[in-house]
């Protein structure tokens, strides 16, 4: 997972939401716009990791960042100097700068036209509409506190991404992870 792409994405999707959502929506929003562009291109928005949760599908590092849970004191602590969470649940940008380098501009068309669908979505709203039939097929109900992983290649069945297909972008998307590992390892 990039965490700056992480960032970059979640203060994209907060500042066309007026700077604050809750962020149950946040986290739909999120795995709704990478959905969208995996099923478009193979490709996810965020490069997080997916579990099923009670809620629905959910972006593991995203979750783990807002619930302060985050193994790595260092990237926890970059991501508390951007956002804040509130006792009411709701996520707001603290730092005004967040730039949108590390997204494309088809990433951007994607994170809008999630953001102008689900706008004016309550909570509730939303957990209507990712607990519907049919919606996330991807996902799993599990009891509350728990959590399972979605694959990638479980999303990519999903949106009708042939298995043969699947394998190809698998490959891709791993030779890329690989070649990142050694240009930030030098």
């Amino acid at each position: 997972m990039n965490v700056q792409k992480l960032i970059q994405t979640v203060a994209y999707i907060l500042n066309r939401n007026d700077g604050c959502m809750d962020y149950y929506n946040l986290i739909k929003e999120c795995y709704i716009a990478d959905r969208m562009s995996i099923e478009a291109t193979g490709r996810a928005i965020t490069g997080d990791s997916y579990v099923s949760m009670a809620r629905g599908p959910v972006l593991k590092g995203l979750y783990t960042f807002i619930k302060l849970k985050c193994d790595n004191p260092e990237l926890q602590s970059l991501w508390n100097e951007c956002f804040s969470v509130d006792e009411n649940h709701k996520i707001s940008i603290i730092k005004q700068d967040i730039s949108s380098d590390y997204l494309s501009r088809y990433e951007e068309d994607v994170l809008n036209q999630v953001c102008q669908r689900f706008y004016k979505y309550s909570y509730s709203d939303m957990k209507s509409y990712a607990h519907s039939q049919g919606v996330f097929p991807e996902w799993e109900s599990v009891e509350k506190g728990e959590e399972k992983p979605i694959e990638l290649q479980t999303i990519m069945r999903a949106v009708n991404i042939p298995d043969n297909e699947i394998k190809i972008l698998i490959d891709e998307q791993n030779s890329f992870e690989n070649e990142a590992a050694l240009f930030h390892s030098n």
